[in-house]
Parts: structure tokens; C-alpha cells; sequence
């Protein structure tokens, strides 16, 4: 596959932008970020089906890590709880 170089002009607040979120997600340089871009959007253009799919699953994992953290918090939290009672009846 020959590679095609494509310029693309935008305004420099959002050149710095797409910078800062490219280096935040680990991207190499900001080209890699903006292909990744594209290549999402080509996907939801041209499979959608797929593409909603996807974002399904994204969206049920989401869901399930807030569920997991929440439940994981309550029973850190009655722990905590249970210790600060035997702790409260064994100095009385």
C-alpha cells in the first residue's frame, strides 16, 4: 500500500489541543492521533452496525467498572466500620 500525505489546516488552539490529548493517550505524534480519528470515523461511516456495536460494549464496560467501584467502596467502607466498632469497644 503506497502511503498518501494529506495536509489538513485547523487553528492553532485546536492544533495544541489535539497535541495535548494525543500525548495523554500515548499516541506517538500528533499524525498517529489524527489517523486514529479518521479511522474511527471511517468505520462509523461505512459500518455502522459494527460501530454501534461497539460503542454498546464500550458502554456495558463502563457501566460494569462503576458498578464493581461502587460495591468494592461499600464493603471497604463497612469494613471500616466493623473495625472502628471493635476498635471503639475495645477502649471503652
Amino acid at each position: 500500500m503506497k502511503d498518501v500525505m494529506v495536509s489538513i489546516r485547523m487553528p492553532p488552539a485546536l492544533a495544541e489541543e489535539l497535541q495535548n490529548l494525543s500525548r495523554e493517550d500515548h499516541f506517538l505524534d500528533l499524525s498517529e492521533f489524527i489517523r486514529s480519528i479518521a479511522r474511527k470515523k471511517w468505520l462509523e461511516h461505512t459500518k455502522p452496525e459494527l460501530s454501534e456495536l461497539k460503542g454498546l460494549r464500550k458502554s456495558i464496560e463502563d457501566e460494569l467498572k462503576q458498578v464493581t467501584q461502587k460495591r468494592v467502596h461499600e464493603e471497604v467502607a463497612e469494613e471500616l466500620r466493623k473495625i472502628r466498632d471493635q476498635l471503639k469497644k475495645g477502649g471503652a
